[in-house]
């Protein structure tokens, strides 16, 4: 007879993948080893992430905010202080924050699918107007009004919300040097944000998305072997 099983197995949180295979997965790449990196993350110096960001992230990210009209000195703040602790100087927390959070509200606005969110909106809104019995031309207006009102909220709301969640993830992880901390921050999301914010919401399985993701996984590269060089 087969005994019963505990139910608390079933609730025990799933083990959070660490983050190098997070970053890889998110970059099409289901292991470290295919992207060019015969390491575990166990077998990365930290630092190598801060390389990364102040390198090839940041290079991305800037020419992301230059297309959009998007003031870059967000994004020169935060290569900055990554430069900075990849040089090994120690930078706390609240210091971190301060340039995260309105940098990654930037991000999180140019992933933002505003085209998509807009052209359901109307098209739901408008829809609703004419089962109410409106003239069409009367319910194209509603539509569109409701979906500019409505996205202009949700865009902001969707930025700001996910800055402040993130940046205190990333400000904790970063202060403490701390690789698990990191890993619990999900940097694969913020990954896809970064793609998305370069190549545009809709393409991000386009030409510019995939230019992306080897911009990335050539940094990365670059930035591992930085790091175990001056390790």
């Amino acid at each position: 007879m087969t005994e019963p099983r505990d139910p608390s197995e079933s609730l025990q949180p799933m083990p959070v993948p660490n983050w190098l295979d997070q970053v890889c997965e998110a970059l099409h790449e289901p292991t470290a080893h295919r992207s060019g990196l015969p390491y575990t993350a166990a077998e990365v110096p930290f630092v190598a992430v801060h390389h990364w960001h102040a390198g090839a992230v940041a290079d991305l990210i800037g020419e992301a905010t230059g297309r959009r009209g998007v003031d870059a000195a967000p994004h020169d703040a935060v290569r900055a202080v990554h430069a900075r602790a990849a040089a090994g100087e120690a930078i706390g927390e609240h210091a971190w924050s301060a340039v995260l959070e309105p940098a990654l509200a930037d991000v999180y606005r140019l992933a933002y699918p505003r085209e998509q969110v807009h052209s359901r909106a109307s098209s739901a809104a408008a829809s609703f107007a004419r089962s109410r019995g409106w003239f069409e031309g009367e319910a194209e207006h509603y539509g569109e009004t409701y979906a500019r009102l409505n996205t202009e909220v949700s865009e902001r709301v969707h930025a700001e919300a996910n800055a402040l969640a993130n940046a205190a993830a990333y400000s904790a992880a970063f202060a403490s040097h701390d690789a698990e901390d990191y890993a619990r921050a999900w940097p694969f999301a913020m990954v896809r944000a970064w793609i998305a914010a370069y190549s545009g919401p809709a393409d991000t399985d386009g030409s510019a998305a995939r230019e992306a993701r080897t911009r990335l996984r050539d940094g990365l590269v670059d930035a591992v072997g930085r790091a175990r060089v001056s390790r």
